[in-house]
Order: structure tokens, then C-alpha cells, then sequence
């Protein structure tokens, strides 16, 4: 979505640029109006792409028809079974069943080939390594109608430009939830 607010932007400056320089007759005026309405077309986008992501990050809470205690033994068997790339697992570090809160940990590291060109135009691979840190925080709480209520916060630090390095990740335990749990609503 940010990358669709980059093109618009681009695309409103270049317009904006071209259409005030060929009225004026200077090709240089164009360049100030059009920085200004590029960014003014970009902003509402990038807005929408930065709520976007924290809703993916930060999702509604959840509510199943389970009873509180076996949503919570649920979830903390998923996430002590489930393993990444190759073995990568999560680190359970807290576990209340008292508060019914788990928080958890997962670090791993992202290895990818480039390819460089050196002075002489050949091109060669190098690999890389890149470590990603995914934390999560799950309230399991019973409600008043025997249904229990799940909030999953993540937070991702990633090494690297690609900030979206962990969401298959998030995607695959959000659904495995979903899955043990059965069918949900959003809890508005």
C-alpha cells in the first residue's frame, strides 16, 4: 500500500510539473507546485497503509465459544509446538493462567542470496543474513456469557528494510488460533 502512495505521489508531481511548466512556458516552475500536491495526494495513502498495519498488527478481540481454560491450554500448546525455518521455535516466557495472559518470543534469522555487479560488469551472489524478532502478547479472559474474548498483540523488529518480514508468521499463528479455537466474531 505505501508503494501505491509513492507511485501516486510521483505521478501527481510529474502531471502537476509538466502541466504548469508547458502554461508557463518554464519548465523549472512546475517543480514546487508539483512536490507539494504529490505529497498532498501521498499523505492520505500512506495513512490508510499505516492503519492498515496496525490493524494486522493489533487485531479486534476475538471472541469463541470455548470456555476460558481450554481456549488458554489451546493457544499455549500451539505455540509450544509450532516451529519455523527449520526448527526456529518460541520461547514462552510468561504463561499466567491466573490473568490469562501468555507472552511469547521468536528469533530467527532470514538468510537470502544478492546479486552485485562488481567494476568489471560481471555479476556475482552473496549471501545474507538478516535476524527477526517477533514478540506476542495473548489475554485470554472468560465474558459474562461463558465465551472467552483472545487479544493478540505482536510486535515485530526486523533487521533490514523489509519491515513485513515476519507476517506470514503472524498470519499462520493468527489462523492456527482461529482454527483451534473454532469459528469467532470480533468483540467490538
Amino acid at each position: 500500500m505505501a508503494i501505491v502512495a509513492i507511485i501516486v505521489g510521483t505521478f501527481v508531481f510529474l502531471l502537476t510539473g509538466a502541466l504548469i511548466g508547458e502554461a508557463s512556458h518554464d519548465a523549472g516552475a512546475g517543480v514546487v507546485p508539483g512536490l507539494v500536491l504529490g505529497i498532498l495526494a501521498a499523505i492520505p495513502i500512506f495513512k490508510s497503509a499505516c492503519e492498515e498495519r496496525a490493524k494486522f498488527l493489533h487485531p479486534q478481540p476475538r471472541e469463541y465459544k470455548v470456555p476460558a481454560k481450554i481456549a488458554f491450554a489451546k493457544i499455549r500448546d500451539i505455540i509450544a509446538e509450532i516451529s519455523y525455518n527449520y526448527g526456529d521455535k518460541w520461547h514462552v516466557v510468561t504463561a499466567d493462567t491466573q490473568t490469562g495472559r501468555i507472552t511469547a518470543n521468536l528469533r530467527f534469522i532470514d538468510e537470502f542470496t544478492r546479486f552485485e555487479g562488481d567494476a568489471r560488469g560481471q555479476i556475482h551472489t552473496r549471501k545474507e543474513r538478516l535476524q527477526r524478532f517477533l514478540a506476542v502478547e495473548i489475554q485470554v479472559q472468560p465474558t459474562e456469557r461463558g465465551t472467552t474474548a483472545v487479544l493478540v498483540d505482536f510486535r515485530p523488529t526486523v533487521e533490514g528494510v523489509n519491515y513485513a518480514a515476519c507476517d506470514s508468521i503472524i498470519s499462520s499463528l493468527t489462523a492456527n488460533i482461529e482454527s483451534a479455537l473454532g469459528g469467532a466474531v470480533a468483540v467490538i
